[in-house]
């Protein structure tokens, strides 16, 4: 079993790699594994590439926010700044950089990716965690830090206390104690799999994480981080009510003051959500922007206003990797546990690697976590599905937003267009940094879904395989469908799914 396990592990030398300061710890810093399953349980591991490091993060200052902007938090409906909608003329709004709304994205080369060197996981083969490597690299020409000067401190302090925190045994073992039920099963959907005569279809049930979050990872992490920074109140943004429930009981378990802002429009759908919310203790504030949308767009940018307003309390838990740097980096360090999971327990039931991944892709949180320990193996297929009328990778342009470079949709003068998904998690006029940059490397396949295709995939779950998906991961079930298809018999396929949503829109039948 020994040697069998063996086969699977990752810890080959990475000198390939030029190490950097701000990129890597030395071998000290994974001494001393915090078990996450009980012993005499082993977990196979997969043998899945990483990156060579490649400092490309921008940073960038901009004058202080005014006390007026700061005044918008303090009432339950709120609208968003003027600065926001202009996300190419920065500084107006959250930087101080300017980039016409029809330059092209910087073309990345691939050649650093095809650098096959190890992927070192946090998930051990015994079910321990160690400390990972730290990185704040892997954006190409996207990320950065655009930002109000009265929080450059906090961004530039929080950086320095992620690489050191996460580098101790004991904050691993704290996350253990909390995040040991999280590890969520992968199921072999033999009904699909008959269906399409094709590929094996395997599900990675994230609808059994509590509330049916597929970020538990990155807001337990997070949360935990926040508390050893001496941090009393977190603010979060939310679409789905799922992230926000989740966030909620967290934070009173850790004794957190908990501030949810939501897109009005979104927690008009989902009062029962809401109401959770806030018989968990959270303070809910519903906002919109300036053209009057209340999606996740707004959430995420009052949000950010209120973490500026409260930089000195309040801690800002980025439910999406989105936003200035570090937050992308932090999001995708814990998310990365969600592929780690998938390439061990593929080796536990077939031996090998999948073929392929699929995912919805709105923000990005979902693949962030999914691909990531897989990226640089280019014998995997990755694939995103957008919803077709908020498809920022398929139809944006090069801009900056909330904070950072990225890919949104706008119009020919820089102004941010409003989008439109069945799912709250999917309506989003803009997608992580990350996820733009693999995008312009090559490296995923991207495609479009509409609502009613959305609908198609809910009810296909539903019925063949029993399950209750989320309207956000079943905008992929008919690429995933199509994609077991095409690679056939014999091939192995992972299509992520996530809670189903309590959404109460008149007419919508599921």
């Amino acid at each position: 079993m020994l040697q069998s396990l063996r086969r699977f592990l990752c810890f080959s030398s990475s000198k390939s790699c030029e190490a950097t300061d701000s990129t890597t710890h030395g071998a000290g810093n994974v001494e001393d594994p915090i078990r996450l399953r009980p012993a005499g349980r082993t977990i196979a591991q997969a043998r899945v590439p990483s990156p060579c490091p490649e400092l490309s993060s921008i940073q960038s200052r901009a004058p202080s926010v005014s006390l007026s902007s700061c005044n918008s938090t303090q009432t339950e409906s709120t609208a968003a700044s003027d600065g926001e909608t202009r996300a190419t003329t920065v500084s107006t709004g959250i930087g101080n950089a300017s980039t016409p709304p029809d330059t092209p994205a910087k073309t990345t080369s691939t050649s650093r990716l095809n650098i096959i060197t190890p992927y070192i996981p946090i998930l051990q083969p015994d079910g321990s965690l160690r400390a990972p490597q730290v990185t704040f690299d892997g954006y190409g020409s996207y990320g950065g830090r655009f930002a109000p000067e009265s929080i450059m401190g906090f961004l530039y302090e929080l950086a320095s206390f992620f690489e050191a925190t996460i580098s101790d045994p004991s904050f691993w073992e704290e996350y253990a104690t909390f995040q040991r039920a999280q590890v969520t099963p992968l199921h072999m959907a033999g009904n699909l799999t008959s269906l399409v005569g094709g590929a094996t279809i395997w599900l990675k049930r994230e609808d059994k994480n509590e509330y049916g979050s597929h970020k538990t990872r990155n807001v337990i992490g997070q949360l935990l981080l926040a508390r050893r920074m001496g941090r009393s109140e977190i603010v979060t943004d939310c679409a789905s009510a799922k992230h926000g429930n989740f966030t909620a009981a967290m934070c009173a378990r850790l004794g957190l003051r908990c501030v949810v802002v939501m897109g009005a429009d979104d927690a008009s759908v989902q009062e029962q959500g809401v109401l959770e919310m806030k018989s968990l203790g959270a303070k809910v504030l519903t906002t919109r922007t300036t053209s009057g949308m209340g999606s996740l767009r707004a959430a995420i940018t009052e949000a950010l206003r209120y973490a500026v307003c409260n930089h000195e309390s309040a801690y800002y838990l980025m439910g999406s990797p989105v936003g200035p740097s570090p937050l992308p980096t932090l999001a995708r360090t814990f998310q990365s546990l969600l592929g780690e999971e998938i390439a061990a327990q593929m080796h536990e039931a077939v031996g090998r690697q999948p073929d392929a991944l699929v995912t919805a892709v709105g923000s990005g949180s979902g693949a962030i976590g999914l691909f990531r320990p897989f990226l640089h193996d280019s014998s995997i297929r990755l694939i995103c599905v957008e919803a077709a009328k908020a498809a920022a990778l398929t139809d944006g342009g090069l801009g900056v937003l909330q904070g950072a470079r990225t890919l949104l949709l706008q119009n020919d003068d820089g102004q941010i267009l409003d989008s439109h998904s069945i799912s709250p998690d999917m309506n989003l006029s803009t997608v992580g940094p990350e996820v733009a940059h693999w995008k312009d490397s090559g490296r995923i396949e991207i495609s479009t879904a509409t609502d009613a295709v959305s609908l198609d995939g809910f009810r296909t779950l539903q019925h063949h395989e029993g399950i209750l998906p989320g309207l956000d991961s079943s905008h992929a079930v008919a690429k995933a469908l199509d994609l077991a298809r095409e690679l056939g018999p014999g091939k192995n396929l992972v299509l992520m799914v996530t809670g189903c949503d309590k959404i109460g829109i008149p007419g919508l039948d599921i």
